[in-house]
């Protein structure tokens, strides 16, 4: 069998180099899965409380207790009932939200578990190519051993940071699709809202504006997956996330029982509030698209002066 030559033997080092590189990555990744899952599991742990307390409220209301009492003879019963039943809902919509988030934080580790499985022992692959292209070079008394070494590794490394910048871009483009999406609708839910208030639209105003609440609601819970991927993303390369939306169902459940000029504004204001959140952080997230491309070319035109170099070298 023949010995390896000098460029089989480079190129055997960059790919250490580049999976050394991912092994460190996929570390300190797994690391921050691993936090971020306990504190996704301390937080149901809290909000399956509140809603053990919120369902006792609720309960104490519809039985025969001092508290309903209490409350049918203040005259009040129906009114108290209606808001502990709004916050029991609240508090169910809360931890089905952090069971999903905790759901979501062990699949991460899962998948960075078995990606750094399938990376393997990195820095025995790099110290076998390093002694291969050593023996090799000694052998041939070859005058660029140094460099070609400095060279071989900046490779690994840029080949590293590129993939990483490529994947970063891709979860910024897949955010504000999902915030453009939001966005849009919440627009056009701000509008009925509006109508609602001022002109008396009535049962049918009432209908199009909740569904496209619940609409707004679901493409807001898509975009705030979608920026906690960046954020995952963004650490990855070095840069600081951009926080995550949440939205609360509260605001209908108070308008189907109070349909007045003051649910109406608060559902106008929430409208509002979630438009600006969403407009600040598209804002956002395309300025962090536009600094992970430049550093992306930054990146790729110094593999390429590697490359020229390496050629060089090996040329003479």
């Amino acid at each position: 069998m023949p010995a390896p030559d000098l460029a089989a033997l480079d190129a055997a080092l960059a790919d250490a180099e580049r999976d050394l590189a991912e092994q460190r990555r996929l570390t300190a990744r797994l690391e921050r899965g691993e936090a971020a899952v306990a504190a996704a599991d301390a937080e149901v742990v809290a909000r399956r409380a509140r809603l053990a307390d919120e369902s006792a409220d609720v309960r104490r209301l519809e039985s025969f207790s001092p508290t309903r009492i209490w409350a049918g003879l203040r005259g009040s019963r129906d009114v108290d009932l209606d808001r502990e039943r709004a916050e029991q809902q609240a508090a169910e919509y809360a931890v089905a939200q952090a069971e999903a988030r905790l759901a979501r934080a062990r699949d991460e580790v899962g998948v960075t578990r078995a990606a750094l499985d399938a990376v393997g022992d990195a820095t025995a692959r790099r110290r076998e190519a390093l002694a291969g292209k050593e023996e090799h070079l000694r052998a041939t008394g070859h005058p660029s051993v140094p460099e070609l070494d400095e060279i071989a590794g900046l490779t690994g490394a840029g080949r590293s940071a590129v993939a990483e910048l490529q994947e970063a871009v891709a979860a910024a483009d897949h955010a504000l699709a999902r915030l453009s999406a939001a966005a849009e609708l919440l627009s056009s839910a701000r509008s009925w809202s509006t109508a609602d208030t001022f002109l008396d639209g009535g049962l049918l105003t009432d209908m199009v504006k909740y569904d496209r609440m619940d609409a707004a609601q679901r493409l807001l819970h898509d975009a705030d997956l979608a920026l906690r991927g960046l954020a995952t993303e963004l650490a990855d390369v070095g840069m600081t996330a951009v926080g995550g939306i949440e939205v609360t169902s509260l605001t209908r459940t108070f308008d189907v029982w109070f349909d007045n000029i003051f649910s109406d504004w608060s559902v106008r204001n929430r409208i509002t509030e979630a438009a600006d959140r969403v407009a600040w952080t598209l804002r956002a997230v395309a300025d962090v698209r536009e600094q992970l491309l430049a550093r992306w070319r930054t990146e790729h035109a110094g593999l390429e002066r590697l490359a020229v170099r390496r050629e060089e070298l090996l040329a003479r």
